[in-house]
């Protein structure tokens, strides 16, 4: 079957405005060969499209009583997520239904000029058309444009510049990152792998002021105050942790975001929590009954640990003071001898001492030169 349409509508979204004008435009003398498999995709009336490309992808579109709209790919040289790079042939292509769009899904897209917005507040973001669009409510189409956040909000602008600059006059290899079905938004990343480890944003947040006291939670911590953390457990508001409840599950003083981290909760830290309170916006936390529990257990087996280690120590000091005890009367037993062996050194002296009371010096000399002979 060969489809050659003459002439689309297309109503486009750059970034986040609408184009205020509506462009037409004809389909291109080379047409696109179309196979059709009847087989339902939403009803019984449905049938899907597929079109075979260049590059050996497929692109599918649901039939439903709506018009094909097609988009001009980009062609030229990719650099891929792996880091290697490969020739796209461009051409005209149907685009994708928004509706039909997946979290992980590749698409080539190209930057669209004069719609970047570099100042945002959350960070400087750039817009690529890549061949998506969604039927408003009167069946005309609306082009989707995917959103790439470039860098933090802090990142110096000569980084930023040059990044957008790799990233313009070419084909880009992108990743559907995040989708917002009820404002026909989508967000897009250079690399399937930033995707899987940013999942926890691919879930829609859920309203924080339907949380109920006493619902537990794995949350985030995502900051450090002085009087606490916040923390981020999905829903569209965080909430505080407050310092004095971390103080009480140690069982000591929390010296703010100092102590904190000491304490474990980092930024990054994932923890266990539960709503304590959901009054006036102000969602505050408490550690889950189960936390409690094991740290209470936790510092019973520590004091127990404690209380061993003590008693080991006074053992030994025991032993110590025993083993002083000996040597005491070791050193007595001594002193006792050396006592009696001074008293005997004095006894002696005294006999020698009274033997030199009797001698006569000069009675010796007179018997050497035989003068007391005379």
């Amino acid at each position: 079957m060969i489809i050659s349409p003459s002439r689309f509508l297309l109503v486009g979204i750059t970034g986040m405005s609408m184009l205020t004008s509506t462009v037409a435009f004809s389909i291109p003398t080379q047409l696109h060969r179309i196979q059709i498999n009847n087989r339902n995709i939403h009803d019984e009336s449905s049938s899907l499209i597929h079109f075979s490309q260049e590059d050996g992808t497929s692109e599918t579109a649901v039939e439903d009583g709506i018009k094909p709209c097609y988009w001009k790919s980009p062609d030229g040289l990719v650099r891929t997520a792996n880091g290697e790079h490969k020739v796209i042939k461009g051409g005209w292509k149907p685009r994708i239904q928004f509706k039909d769009i997946k979290v992980g899904q590749k698409l080539i897209g190209e930057k669209i000029s004069k719609a970047d917005l570099l100042g945002g507040k959350t960070g400087p973001k750039i817009f690529f058309e890549c061949g998506v669009g969604r039927i408003n409510s009167k069946g005309n189409w609306q082009m989707v444009s995917g959103m790439l956040r470039v860098a933090k909000s802090y990142a110096k602008p000569s980084v930023v510049k040059k990044k957008v600059e790799r990233l313009s006059g070419r084909p880009v290899e992108l990743f559907v990152h995040r989708i917002y079905p009820e404002s026909g938004r989508m967000e897009v990343k250079l690399s399937l792998e930033e995707v899987e480890q940013d999942v926890e944003t691919t879930t829609p947040k859920f309203s924080a002021s339907s949380l109920k006291v006493g619902q537990e939670f794995v949350g985030k911590v995502v900051e450090l105050k002085p009087f606490g953390c916040i923390v981020d457990v999905g829903a569209n508001r965080n909430g505080m942790l407050h310092i004095t409840r971390v103080a009480a599950l140690y069982g000591r003083y929390i010296d703010k975001e100092k102590g904190l981290e000491e304490a474990g909760l980092e930024r990054g830290a994932t923890i266990k929590v539960a709503v304590h309170s959901n009054e006036k916006r102000n969602l505050i936390f408490d550690f889950t009954q189960e936390t409690k529990d094991l740290a209470a257990k936790e510092a019973e087996e520590m004091k127990r640990q404690e209380e061993k280690a003590s008693a080991s120590i006074s053992t030994q000091e025991n032993d110590s003071q025993a083993t002083d005890r000996r040597n005491d009367k070791e050193i007595s037993i001594s002193e006792q001898e050396a006592a009696a062996w001074a008293a005997y050194a004095d006894n002696s002296d005294n006999e020698q001492d009274n033997e030199d009371d009797d001698y006569d010096e000069d009675e010796e000399i007179e018997d050497m030169l035989g003068i007391g002979s005379y």
